[in-house]
């Protein structure tokens, strides 16, 4: 299958899509809203429903009109997928703890700098709710369905447009506005700048979204383990644990960066 409108999308209408996604996101909520009760279902927990309707309508539109396979989608590289997992996991896994640590510590910041409203203290601690609906949301449907966009969609189509930092740091802004808050917009960016730069190495999603499901499902482990505290308090590591985070992160990132030292996936594109 040869893909069409491979420039599409461009920068502003990268912009627009996100805008697209969200309008498809609210009628698709105002439609389930109303018969919420009919589904048994709580309205926090609709969550998961919408975001699938919701890009389930915008990825229809879109793989229909690029002319692009799913298949082709998640793994454009001409390195097979069990390789790519095998290699790129394990050292992912020793990045984690680094950049979980760091992401903790730049959003504990970020609260103090910019303390937070009632409302949106209620808004976050809706997200960070501990049913199995919205573990299945974060945990697994947003790295998979953010990722098709983000880096799938958007990244894929800017590589071929744009100069490589260029499109990541652009593609990455995109991923921080769509999260429509500045407590998660900053750590969105820079995360997203990494996995940026992960899917432009690799030209797969599959690294991309098992970082992104490790990530999120770290922060809900640690959120409903600090449940009783105080959302203020500012994470206080231990100067070991801080030196065992780095010194794993520089192992992962020095397997990363010999494994990738040649963008393999220009290949399979």
């Amino acid at each position: 299958m040869d893909e069409k409108h491979e420039t599409f999308p461009n920068a502003l209408e990268a912009l627009m899509l996100v805008i697209a996604l969200y309008m498809a996101e609210y009628l698709v909520g105002a439609a389930l809203y109303d018969v919420r009760g009919a589904l048994s279902m709580e309205p926090r927990d609709l969550g998961g429903m919408i975001m699938v309707l919701g890009y389930g309508i915008v990825f229809t539109a879109l793989m229909g009109y690029k002319n692009l396979s799913y298949r082709a989608l998640f793994h454009a590289s001409s390195a097979s997928r069990p390789a790519t997992m095998l290699v790129l996991f394990p050292a992912l896994g020793l990045t984690l703890p680094l950049i979980f640590m760091f992401m903790v510590t730049l959003d504990a910041a970020l609260m103090a700098l910019f303390p937070m409203t009632p409302q949106e203290r209620a808004l976050l601690g809706s997200l960070n709710a501990g049913s199995v609906t919205m573990v299945v949301v974060i945990c697994v449907l947003a790295p998979v369905l953010e990722e098709m966009l983000f880096r799938g969609i958007i990244l894929r189509s800017f590589l071929g447009q744009y100069p490589k930092w260029a499109a990541i740091l652009a593609s990455a802004g995109l991923f921080g506005f769509a999260h429509m808050n500045i407590y998660q917009y900053v750590g969105a960016v820079i995360i997203g700048v990494f996995l940026g730069w992960l899917y432009e190495r690799t030209r797969s999603l599959l690294p991309c979204i098992a970082l992104h499901a490790a990530y999120n499902t770290a922060c809900i482990m640690v959120d409903q383990g600090d449940a009783g505290a105080a959302q203020d308090a500012f994470p206080a590591f231990a100067a070991s644990t801080w030196l065992l985070a780095m010194l794993l992160g520089a192992a992962g990132m020095t397997i990363l960066y010999r494994v990738l030292h040649e963008p393999a996936g220009r290949r399979g594109r």
